[in-house]
């Protein structure tokens, strides 16, 4: 990688990383709000984001600025997930806060792959295959992710993830669990939100040799 392009994908990451904090930020005042008052919530921000400060040296190098952003937020993600244990709530409890938080951010995402799927009036089944390859193209792109096409039946979209840095990294830190029920979890409200609803039988996360996404369109629903 030239220097050049080196600058690029630092500044390209630090941007993404940076709207990522601010869209946490937000979710995090409205998800945390019943559980703390606004001055625990402020400690919990800053707490955060110490924990994955300190984290960052330690964050594998990834060939992708999709892999390496994946892994800034999985170390982000830890940084939460501790904090809020440190902050007294239960594993359950964080699990589920931070689910409700991750939402927020991600069916932005969604909305976002959606709309720009639906960009020359195409078929449900054509609009779904375009939302899950531009998701492909970035973040979840090869060669940190890597990715099997496979046939599947009319109207259903399917594909396996042979590797992902995310599920590594979750590993190495003890919270494979906190991972499927979070990260890979938030699969299935994004199908509902491209009109569709998953079926997958595991995940590298949960101990499977590979994530079995199949998307299967839902012809009932308006596609707009």
């Amino acid at each position: 990688m030239s220097k050049k392009v080196n600058i690029i994908h630092k500044m390209s990451l630090f941007l993404v990383l940076y709207w990522f904090k601010i869209q946490a930020s937000k979710a995090s005042k409205t998800v945390l709000a019943p559980h703390f008052n606004s001055n625990e919530v402020e400690d919990i921000l800053y707490g955060y984001w110490q924990r994955y400060i300190q984290l960052k040296p330690e964050i594998p190098k990834m060939p992708t600025m999709g892999g390496s952003l994946m892994l800034h937020l999985s170390a982000m993600s830890t940084g939460f997930y501790k904090e809020l244990r440190a902050k007294g709530k239960d594993e359950e409890t964080t699990t589920q806060l931070f689910y409700d938080i991750g939402w927020k951010v991600y069916q932005k995402m969604g909305r976002f792959s959606w709309w720009v799927a639906g960009i020359g009036n195409r078929t449900g089944y054509d609009r779904l295959l375009k939302a899950t390859k531009l998701f492909r193209a970035f973040p979840f792109n090869s060669p940190s992710y890597q990715w099997r096409d496979v046939t599947t039946e009319k109207n259903v979209v399917g594909f396996d993830c042979l590797k992902c840095p995310v599920a590594e990294y979750f590993e190495k830190k003890g919270l494979s669990r906190f991972c499927t029920q979070t990260w890979c979890k938030l699969d299935y409200p994004l199908a509902e939100l491209w009109n569709a609803r998953l079926e997958r039988s595991g995940s590298i996360a949960g101990g499977a040799k590979t994530c079995d996404f199949r998307w299967e369109i839902n012809s009932n629903k308006n596609h707009n």
